[in-house]
């Protein structure tokens, strides 16, 4: 997933050698067919972006902007976990982490999280986590609700895949409101 530009031949600039991550400078998601990314790593970058608050600087070439490139730098969700994250940043969740993957969450002021869960296999591959409380998900992608509460979620994911989700507490998490809801289908243009 972020290990793309390091494995497909990246300059040493561009990667960080002691965890084999891109340099978090800028973001590059819409170049197409010139950086050799999958769209589903470009979304696992954006996802991992918007979680460690990195900055919103593209290195892509505005005027070869995919229609993909563009509709990830704009997406309420992507914006919505950055603008959230502030000063905050993610951190992995190894122990409730499970699967083929990565879980990284971000605690909110409002006392809910947003998760991470990427897929780091060539293969589709189940991620998912475990909470101590049951909770209410939503994915910040699509904005659809992902079913009753519970206290755990897991997804099938395609290979370098990932998914952005926020959990609310049932219990004690009054004050927590949805980042992202996308508008009905009526009012978009």
């Amino acid at each position: 997933w972020l290990r793309y530009s390091c494995e497909a031949g990246g300059s040493d600039r561009a990667c960080d050698a002691s965890r084999g991550r891109p340099d978090l400078d800028s973001l590059d998601v819409g170049n197409g067919a010139l950086d050799g990314v999958s769209d589903e790593e470009r979304k696992s970058a954006a996802s991992f972006w918007a979680l460690i608050g990195g900055p919103l600087v593209t290195g892509s070439d505005l005027t070869r902007l995919t229609p993909s490139g563009l509709a990830l730098l704009t997406h309420g969700g992507f914006l919505a976990v950055h603008r959230a994250a502030g000063d905050r940043t993610a951190v992995p969740d190894e122990q409730s982490c499970a699967g083929g993957g990565e879980c990284w969450r971000l605690r909110l002021p409002d006392g809910s999280d947003v998760w991470g869960l990427f897929n780091l296999r060539d293969e589709t591959a189940r991620v998912g986590f475990a909470a101590a409380a049951p909770f209410t998900a939503r994915d910040l992608w699509s904005g659809a609700g992902l079913g009753p509460p519970a206290a755990g979620f897991n997804a099938s994911l395609p290979a370098h895949g990932c998914i952005l989700l926020q959990a609310r507490p049932v219990a004690g998490g009054g004050a927590a409101s949805w980042l992202y809801t996308p508008a009905p289908e009526s009012t978009r243009q």
